[in-house]
Formats: C-alpha cells, structure tokens, sequence
C-alpha cells in the first residue's frame, strides 16, 4: 500500500469535522453557525506557488486570501482533501468559517449592564433573584393601561388574556386596538418580558400577564380603569396589578374600590407622577397602593418625579429600555472609525440603517453655524444647550445636513424630541463623553443608524412602577401562600435606603432590592 493510499484511508476514518453547516436559515429555522463546505487554512511563513498548486491538485477551490494573516479561503466537498489539509506540515491550522449576523434586538437579547437600558435589572438586584432559580413562576400580573401589542415576542409568550374597558361595560374583546399607543407594551416588557434570546426581558420573566385596556390616545376614565383592574383580579386572579397612569383629583369611590381589591389579596402598584411635584398622584396617593417614583442609573431622583408624603419606594425610571408595537420603536448608534458609540434616536427623527458623511462641526445649532467648508450631505455634530432640538436639526438641514448628532452639555445620556412629525433628517443625541471624542473627529466619515425597531427607550415614574411590580412578583413567587400585606411589608423592608436616613418624601422607603427584600446577600 502506498504512502498516499494509507493517508487515504486514514483521513477516511478519522475525519470529524462536520459538513451540514449551510449559509443562511437551516430548514428548522436555526440560524447556520458555519459557511458550507468553507474553511480557512493558515500557512506557515505565508502562502507560496507551491500551496496553492497543492490546493489545486486536491480539487480544492481558492476563493480568496488574506495575505496579512497567511491564511487563504477554500471550499472543500470532500473530507479525504481536507484531512489531507490538515496533516500537511506547512499548514499551520484549518478552521470552519463561521457565519455573522445583524445583532439588533429582533435578532439578539440586550444582557443588562450598568449603562445600558436594562440597568433596572441590576439596580433592583433581580438578576440575583433569577441566580437562585427563582423568575416569579406561578405569579399573575395585571397591567391595566393601554393597547397591548399582543404579538410582540418579549409579550406573546407570557400573556394569557387581553381585553378592552375603554368605554365598554362589561370589557370585550382585544386590549390591541391600533390606536397608536405604546405605553403598556413597554410596561409590560419590564414587568415580565419572555426570556427567549431576542430583545429584552422582565424582571419577573417567567410571571403571566393578563392586560386590560383602560386609556385611550385620549386616557381613560376612572370607571374604565377601575372596570378593567376589578376583570384582573376578580376574573383573571392578578395577585399585582401595575397602573402606570394616574391624575390629580381625589375620589372617595376610587380609594374605596382599592381597598376592595386589597381585600381580594391584590396588590396595586402604582405611579407617583411626573410633574415634578410635591404632591403624588391619584391612585397611587391612596395610602392602600403602593406609590412608586423614579431614580435613574446612579440612584438620583428623576427630575420629573412626584414626591410628597404619600410616596412609598422608588425605581429605576429614566432612559428604561423596553418593547414597543411592531415598528413603533428605534435603535440608534453612531460609528467613527473602528468605534460604535450608544446614541438615542430623538423622537420623531428621520429612520435608517446608516447615513455616512464627513462629521462637521456645527456648534451649538445656530444657522450658518456648521463649518461645512460648503460641502453637503454632511453630519452635523451639535451641542445640546440655548436652542431646542428641533431649531438645531433644522438649521443644520438648511446648510446640508443629511444627518444630526446632538451630544450632552452634562454628565451622561439624554433623550429628547423634535416635539412634531415632519420631515426630519436622522437625528440622534449621545453623551457628553461620547460627543467629546467626536469634536476630536471632525473632518472624518461618520455614520448615524436610527433603525426602526420593536424596542426602545423611555423615562417616566411609568417606567418606574412596572420594575417595582416585578420585584414584588419575585417576592411572592418565593412562597406564593402569603398575602398582599406580607409582600408589601417585605417589598419596602427591602429597599435601599436613599436621600436622608429611614423614610422620606422623596424616595419613601428607597430604591426597591428584590434580594434584600428575600434575605439573599
């Protein structure tokens, strides 16, 4: 038997590198981790004449190299060539080349971070909760509030009714009306959110929802919401209902119909307001509901969070990110160079994958203020500060911007709005740390995304209260036997004492601790 032979039959009994990897969407759905029948192969001290008329003599197709990594692309149909690859002493290693993908949020899940939109996550300790196994299985939450979009895949999977109180009685049919709201799509991804590898998910992920829809574009009534809060606990069994709605007018009728939903072992969880008032809104003012204000990341009180002697807990409230409906949402960033920075897309800005340009200098928004060296379609780097963002993005339009970046004139993020519809060029705002390294950048290419998404960011005492309704789902899912009254006692006992020492009126008990509340470290 020949040298050649016996290499033959060899590769045929060893070779265990697999060869059902394909390009693109296996049959099942599963996305392909490999290029069919496609491999790297490194050669020692570069590739010579003679590697590649091996390569040919092995029926192996070069489609293309990488000289500066000594490494050439080939496709292999047979395993004896590529055994035979693999034992060449001038090959220093074969590899399968691996398939990539768009990492957006319909196709990859956010992991919480400290300066990310699931930071909530970690603030209010629920991954230390989930560490322990324990997600809030066997708990029924209601969320009285808007439409539902009851097809998102961070809501579908967790729902189990939807209805609609908004001028109906008894309440009917489906809590998604396309009506145009978002709102309880975001609170119900932070309360429970699926964990299923796409988007976000909850603080309470494996908790069931039960939506009813008590606001219209246009809010709703207190007979709508209390109609629709009396369907979740009578009817559907909500051990917490989350309101993340409230007004400013007291009703004697309203505080006694919460004190009957806390008799049939519900606990309301509810939003102090954001008005930036001394005063906290009605419901969650009534002493039977847990009120609920807003910090952001670094635990400061939300600017536009009511306080006042009625407060109960806070939670993180400020750029929360979320679910949406289908479309409503964006994701944005900003590229320089080999660099991708975090940005928020302002409201009613112009949608895209990438507008690229050279980055100008445009000032603080002032017209004729970009230093465009009058060139176009360029992208507008703007400080935040004197004008609004509507003037700063119009005045850079004017001079030929094809898109606006606005960075912070303080520490950190923002958010912010054009305040109408209209036909607005891509428009982003980045932090004050990120619009300092791209003042160091002008003159360079530079591309703005504000994608369309499923997913996106707000603030609000709204955002707040469905990461306190969580924590108590966590809380009552340790032992499902206990009663509203236990779980609130534990839910405030828990917090992390914030602003002056013991209770206040700013942040009440402190920022909720779902470990703390469950005796964990």
């Amino acid at each position: 038997m020949s040298k050649f032979t016996r290499l033959m039959c060899l590769a045929i009994s060893v070779i265990a590198i697999p060869l059902f990897a394909q390009r693109g969407e296996r049959p099942n759905g599963e996305r392909a981790e490999f290029v069919q029948d496609t491999y790297y192969v490194a050669f020692k001290g570069g590739v010579e004449a003679n590697d590649r008329r091996q390569l040919r003599s092995l029926g192996v197709d070069m489609t293309q190299e990488f000289p500066e990594v000594q490494v050439v692309e080939v496709e292999v149909r047979h395993p004896i060539a590529l055994q035979m690859l693999m034992n060449d002493p001038r090959v220093d290693y074969v590899e399968r080349v691996p398939m990539r993908y768009k990492m957006d949020l319909s196709t990859s899940q956010l992991a919480p971070t400290s300066t990310n939109g699931l930071y909530g996550l970690l603030k209010t300790k629920a991954t230390t909760v989930h560490a322990i196994g324990n997600s809030g299985a066997n708990i029924k939450v209601g969320v009285a509030d808007t439409q539902l979009d009851i097809a998102h895949p961070d809501i579908a999977g967790n729902l189990l009714a939807s209805t609609d109180c908004v001028g109906k009685n008894p309440c009917s049919g489906s809590g998604w009306q396309n009506d145009g709201e978002t709102h309880a799509t975001h609170v119900a991804g932070t309360i429970l959110g699926v964990n299923n590898g796409v988007g976000v998910y909850g603080v309470a992920f494996s908790a069931k929802l039960a939506h009813a829809r008590v606001l219209g574009p246009g809010g709703g009534s207190t007979s709508d919401i209390m109609r629709g809060v009396r369907w979740l606990v009578e009817t559907q069994g909500c051990k917490i209902v989350n309101l993340s709605l409230g007004g400013g007018i007291k009703s004697r009728t309203e505080e006694n119909f919460y004190k009957e939903m806390r008799t049939k072992g519900a606990l309301v969880v509810a939003a102090t307001g954001n008005d930036g008032r001394i005063s906290v809104s009605y419901p969650a003012a009534y002493a039977v509901n847990v009120a609920v204000g807003a910090v952001d990341m670094n635990d400061a009180l939300a600017s536009f969070s009511n306080t006042g002697k009625n407060i109960d807990i806070v939670a993180p409230g400020v750029s929360v990110l979320s679910s949406v409906p289908a479309g409503t949402g964006h994701e944005a960033e900003v590229s320089n160079g080999a660099s991708t920075y975090g940005a928020f897309g302002l409201e009613f800005a112009g949608s895209t994958t990438g507008v690229t340009g050279t980055l100008v200098n445009c000032g603080i928004g002032n017209p004729g203020e970009c230093a465009t060296g009058g060139a176009s379609n360029f992208v507008a780097l703007i400080q935040r500060g004197t004008l609004d963002f509507a003037t700063k993005v119009t005045n850079a339009k004017n001079q030929g911007a094809a898109a606006a970046i606005i960075y912070n004139n303080a520490a950190g993020d923002f958010s912010g709005t054009l305040g109408a519809a209209g036909s607005w060029i891509p428009a982003v705002s980045v932090s004050d740390a990120t619009g300092a390294t791209l003042v160091g950048a002008v003159g360079t290419s530079t591309t703005v995304v504000n994608k369309v998404s499923s997913w996106d960011y707000y603030d609000g005492t709204s955002m707040a209260t469905p990461h306190a309704a969580g924590v108590a789902a966590l809380i009552w899912a340790s032992n499902t036997a206990q009663t509203a009254d236990q779980v609130e006692t534990k839910l405030k006992n828990g917090c992390d004492d914030l602003g002056t020492a013991g209770y206040d009126t700013k942040f009440g008990y402190g920022r909720v601790n779902a470990a703390k509340a469950l005796g964990l470290p």
